[in-house]
């Protein structure tokens, strides 16, 4: 029987070791993947967020430059009129606000200022004046999406600016217009008589963020996760368009809900407001992991496979054939035949020891018989 051969009996051990090794093998390995995939997730994540935050960074830096300048002009234009005052109300757009005054010079209405300014600096310029609480645009180039100047729409009196100005401050940074993100300046108007500003000057550049949208767009992590920017109000900017999460509506469910199967990263773009989101599927890991595990197992049963046969063939030829061999000569030596040459007894081995005990056995019947033949 198969089960009864000295070679399978031989084999059995060595093949469980080498089992054992590659199953601990694959286990091991797989853990330390597990690690080791997840950091380099981790990795990709840090340093694409670390690239977007420095393109954030000096994209806000220059064009804060700028808005400070056009400020400058804006300023300089206003005061050659005179100093600045607050007027009846007029009517803007359909809407009613108190007039602005420099020099006794209304500017409702009138953009001769704000275009002048964006001639020269490009950008964007308005003139706000004070309505109750509020700010309203009575001269401005910022357009509304129909193409129109929009006149008569009001400062969002919940933004980061509106806040500064209620305290007599400027406010430099990034703000929604419309929509719209604009690296924004504005400063507070007084009268010299009111402790209240009347108006503000604004200026502002729309953000040109093509770049970024080719660079998020080409971003993803692993096979299906993504980068996302969403703005201060929610709303998603940019997202990837390579790999398996392209969908925005998963996107904006994934970045909120944060699910458990998710690993879901945020971080705040200092001075714009925005919220970088980077997130992968657990399963991408596991995926990963099973996958590269399956590899090593396959090229573990393959290294065991060519063990066993190497094994398999130093067996044969280093004990079972010489074993067979010597199995031969004591059957014929049982049979009376003592002729015979046994090249075994030249191993240093146990099979060499058994090999000269069954030579001087052989030798011995052979003796025996001899002296029983004389008599």
């Amino acid at each position: 029987m198969l089960r009864h051969s000295l070679r399978v009996r031989l084999l059995l051990p060595v093949l469980a070791l080498a089992l054992a090794t590659v199953i601990a093998t694959a286990i091991g390995l797989a853990v330390v993947q597990a690690h080791q995939v997840k950091a380099d997730a981790d990795a990709s994540i840090k340093g694409q967020s670390v690239a977007l935050q420095s393109l954030f960074s000096v994209t806000r830096s220059i064009m804060l430059e700028r808005v400070h300048n056009s400020m400058r002009l804006l300023r300089q234009e206003t005061d050659a009129l005179g100093l600045p005052s607050s007027g009846p109300e007029v009517t803007v757009s359909g809407r009613q606000a108190n007039e602005l005054l420099f020099g006794n010079k209304p500017q409702a209405n009138t953009f001769q200022v704000v275009d002048s300014v964006t001639s020269i600096m490009d950008g964007t310029a308005t003139l706000f004046s004070a309505s109750g609480d509020d700010f309203v645009r009575v001269s401005t180039n910022v357009k509304k999406d129909d193409g129109s100047r929009a006149i008569g729409t009001q400062l969002d009196p919940h933004g980061p600016a509106i806040a500064e100005i209620r305290k007599g401050l400027a406010f430099y940074g990034v703000v929604d217009i419309l929509g719209n993100p604009y690296v924004t300046g504005y400063e507070p108007i007084y009268d010299g008589r009111n402790p209240k500003p009347i108006g503000i000057w604004y200026v502002g550049y729309k953000t040109d963020l093509e770049s970024l949208d080719s660079v998020i767009g080409d971003s993803h992590v692993l096979d299906s996760g993504f980068v996302a920017l969403f703005d201060s109000k929610g709303k998603l900017r940019f997202h990837s368009k390579t790999g398996a999460t392209t969908d925005p509506a998963q996107i904006e469910k994934v970045s909120q809900e944060q699910p458990l199967d998710w690993s879901v990263d945020k971080q705040e773009v200092p001075g714009w407001g925005f919220t970088l989101v980077s997130a992968y599927p657990k399963s991408d890991i596991n995926r990963i992991i099973t996958r590269q595990t399956l590899w090593i197992g396959g090229l573990g049963l393959l290294v065991c496979l060519l063990l066993l046969g190497l094994q398999s063939v130093l067996i044969w030829n280093r004990v079972l054939q010489p074993v067979q061999r010597l199995t031969a000569v004591a059957d014929q030596l049982s049979l009376g035949k003592w002729d015979n040459t046994i090249e075994e007894v030249k191993l240093k081995d146990e099979i060499g020891t058994l090999a000269r005990a069954i030579a001087r056995l052989s030798n011995s019947v052979r003796l025996a018989m001899e002296r029983l033949s004389k008599r």
